[in-house]
């Protein structure tokens, strides 16, 4: 009878990785995908914000000057700038790129429908009478009669504007502005506001309006001059 070995039966030896080793194996991809993708994204804001400091002096158009540009985060950044006129006071503009370097950002941003933005403020001499902040909200529905899809067929209807003031006094300034607000062409204006502490007038437009392709182009600042002169903000 042959002897058998107890070596035979000994146990053989795994050589399959940790649980917590396959766990720090993930969490570095992870982290490593998540630097990449923010240095990607960060490299094309960079590029991203260079043209719209380019849109910003070809909107411009004679009537100033770009002489800085601070970055304040990876998708916003600051513009100062230089007018040729003495309506505005320290005029600058603060451009807010969506936030594509962080993915949960961009989602949300797209969640909540909330466009890249640009924010015009600036001083006036003599600070304004009131505080007043204008948003801009605009509903649509469709009935179940067939709906055109050239624009060119649409019919417009123009109504009256309302307003709802808690003050007994209805200032003229206030009036003067809403009527320039109603006059912009394009209606490009996000939100206004003016306010009796620095900054004295502000202004939001969608980014894109800026752009080559944008509507408001370069009579986005006539705009903003027609809108701080309507209100007639400086005392007399």
């Amino acid at each position: 009878m042959s002897e058998i070995s107890t070596s035979d039966f000994a146990p053989v030896a795994s050589y399959g990785m940790p649980m917590w080793g396959r766990m720090a194996i993930c969490i570095a991809a992870g982290a490593t995908a998540v630097v990449v993708w923010y240095l990607v994204f960060l490299r094309s804001n960079r590029r991203q914000g260079d043209r719209v400091v380019e849109w910003i002096q070809a909107a411009l158009a004679g009537q100033g000057q770009v002489v800085a540009v601070r970055w304040l985060g990876a998708s916003i950044f600051r513009v100062g700038l230089r007018l040729g006129t003495s309506l505005f006071q320290h005029p600058a503009l603060l451009v807010r790129l969506t936030p594509r370097e962080l993915p949960h950002r961009w989602l949300r941003q797209w969640w909540r429908r909330e466009p890249a933005a640009i924010t015009f403020d600036a001083d006036f001499e003599i600070p304004p009478v009131f505080d007043l902040q204008v948003r801009q909200h605009r509903w649509s529905g469709r009935g179940s009669a067939p709906f055109p899809s050239d624009p060119e067929r649409w019919e417009y209807e123009q109504v009256t504007p309302l307003i709802l003031t808690s003050r007994r006094s209805y200032q003229r300034e206030v009036t003067g502005m809403m009527n320039a607000l109603l006059s912009c062409r394009e209606r490009e204006v996000l939100s206004l506001g003016f306010h009796r502490a620095s900054p004295h007038f502000s202004a939001t437009i969608r980014l894109e309006c800026l752009s080559p392709e944008g509507r408001a182009g370069s009579n986005v600042f006539d705009t903003l001059k027609e809108l701080a002169a309507g209100a007639s903000a400086r005392r007399r």
